[in-house]
């Protein structure tokens, strides 16, 4: 029998692939385990469409990250934190704090694009890495100054 994987099988396949699979595995398990789908005309086109806008969803998405990687790349931004007379840090700063400082200035970049080796625990200039994907990246200064109290 021919089926539509719904979700992600482990030794059959991943969502949205058509296999051929035994009979009663899919009218026994897989079938009542809403895993699948039969692979009728109908369910396959509909599969096929909705394959098209997701990679249409994709390639706007990588044009958005283009043009926000070109409007970032040697940005300086800095920000301020609390330290100690040795220059050192009371709260390491983190992608996240990175993220939210950079959303603060109207450029929403997901904190998972955010490349820090270890959290920033001093006082001072870093090079911080974007990475978009594996062959966008961009490069942004960080300057971490003593807070006033």
């Amino acid at each position: 029998m021919r089926v539509v994987l719904l979700k992600k099988i482990a030794n059959l396949g991943q969502t949205g692939e058509i296999k051929e699979v035994a009979d009663g595995y899919a009218r026994n398990f897989l079938l009542p385990q809403g895993l699948v789908k039969v692979a009728t005309e109908a369910v396959i086109k509909q599969l096929e469409l909705k394959k098209q806008k997701q990679q249409k969803k994709s390639v706007n998405k990588a044009k958005q990250y283009k043009e926000l990687a070109k409007k970032i790349n040697n940005l300086k931004i800095i920000m301020q934190a609390k330290a100690d007379d040795k220059k050192t840090l009371f709260a390491a700063v983190k992608e996240a704090d990175i993220a939210q400082e950079l959303k603060n200035r109207n450029y929403d970049i997901p904190v998972q694009f955010i490349k820090l080796d270890q959290p920033i625990k001093q006082l001072g200039y870093y090079d911080i890495q974007i990475r978009f994907d594996d062959e966008l990246t961009s490069k942004i200064g960080l300057t971490i100054k003593r807070e006033d109290s």
